[in-house]
């Protein structure tokens, strides 16, 4: 393995950095009605001299993050945030069992309180991250879990859980490894209409979090800052203590 291979230190004193991202491509499932993924050759070696792909894609495609602005008009777009607001103290919701046993499963203030139980109180501005398991069925229907009629079905925040993390813990954002912070199966979106104003940002499509302690890790979130932005395609970077 040559040297520009090697894995380099983890950062700031951590034990490891670790993706929680998928790799974008044509083949990402997208929620029923957004743009799809396209990736063509734009320049080529052998014809230009260098490489570059040409690439189309929705602000809320694979794994990514949105602003406030993405569900209330007003609110902080893209480019309206700061760099501080893509760091969080985080927080993993162990909830494999629960989502195994019902699609439509919804975190419960209950699941909350047992956490900080178990681990002490949720820090402020943390991003509460559910992982329900459904990272594996990324390349499968399961994923969406679309029934006869249309409807998708997949793991998410219930309100009353979302509305007390808000109030209560301040917190910074909520993430899953599903398509969505809320459950498939509301189509009202109420998890995200109570989370998205100010500077919290909502982050989906996450994978990897089985690398990541249940408390006392951090992500960094990166993507694209575009103008009037409801959000990007993200890489995700998961810091272990």
């Amino acid at each position: 393995m040559g040297p520009h291979l090697t894995t380099s230190p983890a950062p700031f004193g951590f034990s490891d950095v670790v993706f929680l991202s998928h790799v974008l491509d044509g083949r990402t499932p997208v929620f029923p009605g957004d743009p799809p993924v396209e990736i063509a050759a734009a320049a080529t070696i052998g014809r230009d001299g260098y490489y570059l792909q040409r690439v189309s894609f929705g602000e809320q495609s694979g794994t990514h993050w949105a602003a406030a602005a993405h569900f209330s008009p007003g609110e902080p777009a893209a480019d309206q945030l700061g760099a501080a607001d893509f760091f969080f103290p985080a927080v993993v919701l162990d909830r494999r069992a629960e989502a195994a046993a019902d699609p439509d499963y919804a975190v419960r203030v209950a699941d909350v309180e047992r956490w900080e139980a178990e681990f002490g109180t949720i820090p402020r501005r943390a991003a509460v991250l559910l992982r329900s398991g459904y990272d594996a069925n990324w390349d499968s229907p399961a994923y969406l879990g679309i029934d006869p009629r249309g409807r998708p079905h997949y793991p998410g925040f219930g309100v009353d859980a979302v509305r007390w993390l808000v109030d209560q813990r301040g917190i910074g954002a909520l993430g899953t490894d599903t398509m969505g912070v809320d459950p498939g199966a509301d189509a009202t979106f109420s998890a995200n209409r109570l989370l998205l104003h100010g500077r919290r940002l909502h982050l989906e499509n996450l994978r990897g979090l089985d690398q990541m302690p249940a408390a006392g890790g951090w992500i960094i979130v990166g993507g694209v800052r575009t103008a009037g932005g409801s959000g990007s395609p993200a890489t995700v970077f998961g810091l272990v203590p």
